[in-house]
């Protein structure tokens, strides 16, 4: 395994921990509100699709880059749709602010998913080497 490879897969693994720990974290401290049941819902698929991905290979026929691809995907649409709803708000100062840099964090998350997902336009292709 490359030493490229070794790290990203490494992070998805420790992103994926962390991301389920949040979800968890969520429910824990805010109770089950049809609010936090989707916020949990998102977290925890991203984060699980993330945590397979650091640990397995192949999941059937399917490598670990598309299904980072997916939990990158699945993480970025929740970061965007929670941006444009505190935009949406429209209050200004710290709800402007957040909202700003959700979809900063969703964009990024997105590139992400699209080299996952594409096998490496701006990242070298043996990163993402399937054995």
């Amino acid at each position: 395994m490359s030493d490229r490879k070794d790290r990203l897969r490494r992070g998805f693994l420790g992103v994926g921990v962390v991301t389920l720990v949040l979800a968890v974290g969520i429910v824990v401290l805010a109770g089950t509100t049809p609010v936090t049941a989707a916020l949990f819902g998102w977290l925890a698929v991203g984060g699980g699709l993330l945590l397979v991905a650091g640990v397995r290979e192949r999941l059937g026929s399917i490598g670990w880059p598309r299904i980072g691809a997916v939990g990158l995907a699945v993480l970025a649409m929740g970061a965007t749709t929670l941006g444009f709803t505190q935009l949406l708000a429209g209050a200004g100062g710290w709800t402007l602010l957040n909202g700003v840099v959700m979809l900063v964090v969703g964009l990024a998350l997105v590139l992400l998913a699209l080299e996952c997902w594409l096998g490496g336009v701006g990242i070298p292709a043996e990163t993402f080497a399937v054995e």
